[in-house]
């Protein structure tokens, strides 16, 4: 059996004598007359990400999925924008809200007129 280098390098490895270091005594300073200092601000820590200001985080909203036609979102989206453009910021969520609300409305018997004119600049003559 072959001597094993390792045991051989640990065994010729001299063991220096660990130095007990005495305990110091620690002396503590001479407080000075009680001051009345302002007590620190407590700092909360800078939470991650963006602020929750959506839709998604607002109670009175509830995400659901419809499926629209292709060209039908199309032609939403050109409409919304030509309103963007006029001064009229209303997103899809909004508009969609804004109508089922109307029809809700309708069936219950109320006048709708009201509700649509909050989200088109057409006045009953057709004007624009």
């Amino acid at each position: 059996m072959t001597d094993n280098p390792f045991k051989r390098a640990i065994a010729g490895h001299k063991q220096q004598p660990i130095e007990e270091v005495p305990p110091t005594t620690v002396v503590e300073e001479e407080k000075p007359a009680v001051q009345n200092w302002p007590e620190p601000a407590v700092v909360e820590p800078k939470k991650r990400g963006r602020p929750a200001t959506g839709k998604r985080s607002d109670t009175d909203w509830i995400g659901r999925t419809y499926y629209v036609k292709r060209e039908t979102d199309l032609d939403i989206e050109d409409e919304l924008l030509k309103l963007r453009r006029r001064g009229f910021d209303v997103d899809k969520s909004e508009l969609v809200d804004l109508l089922l609300g109307a029809w809700v409305k309708w069936q219950q018997g109320e006048n709708i007129e009201i509700q649509f004119s909050e989200i088109t600049p057409r006045r009953k003559d057709n004007n624009l």
